[in-house]
């Protein structure tokens, strides 16, 4: 098994492992995927997505961003598939909001299980070019101890704290200030350095 699959208990205002799990069936058979088809793309055993489907195990913020990746959705959609709300906008004539506020106190946020990082989305939903977030992540965490890829492009700013991001192997070490770009298709992974929580904002494209 990965150190990226994990045991962890969830946080009370966290998201089940059984959403997470119902939401990935549902997201894998859409896509005509087997679970073998999953688990070798994302580089994890069948039994691991088998039981993470059926709510049995958890699995850390990198591990879910890797399953996604071969399904080509964000990781949003396992953490909530519930349509935005707390937005205010004004729509085009095909009902798309040309322009949409997100109240700070309205986001939605959500802590994975097993995790203590706090990721809110700041962009309304998942229906954009662009994914934008803003996290709060512990000592000691992150996006996962493996590297993982995805398609698309990011942007990173640290705003607090200081923030380990390795890329294609290279490890850049981030203080409140820095920012970081990379092409999604280079492994990374990041980390929060330290002994207090890191702050970070997150600008993908597309959603990931």
């Amino acid at each position: 098994m990965s150190t990226q699959e994990m045991d962890g208990r969830l946080p009370e205002d966290g998201v089940r492992d059984a959403d997470i799990g119902q939401r990935l069936r549902a997201a894998r058979r859409e896509r005509k995927r087997s679970l073998q088809f999953v688990a070798d793309a994302a580089g994890l055993s069948k039994s691991f997505i088998s039981q993470l489907e059926l709510g049995q195990s958890a699995a850390s913020l990198g591990t879910l961003k890797r399953i996604c990746a071969v399904l080509d959705i964000p990781v949003w959609a396992l953490l909530d598939d519930a349509p935005a709300n707390g937005t205010e906008g004004q729509d085009d004539a095909e009902g798309r909001a040309r322009v949409s506020v997100v109240r700070s106190h309205q986001r939605k946020v959500r802590r994975p299980s097993g995790s203590s990082t706090e990721i809110s989305l700041l962009t309304p939903d998942l229906n954009r070019k662009i994914e934008v977030t803003l996290s709060v992540v512990q000592p000691g965490e992150g996006y996962g101890h493996e590297p993982y890829t995805h398609r698309g492009e990011e942007f990173g700013l640290v705003l607090s704290g200081t923030y380990e991001v390795t890329v294609d192997g290279v490890a850049h070490v981030l203080e409140a200030g820095d920012s970081i770009y990379l092409p999604s298709h280079l492994p990374h992974r990041t980390r929060a350095l330290g002994d207090v929580p890191v702050t970070t904002f997150w600008v993908v494209t597309p959603p990931s």
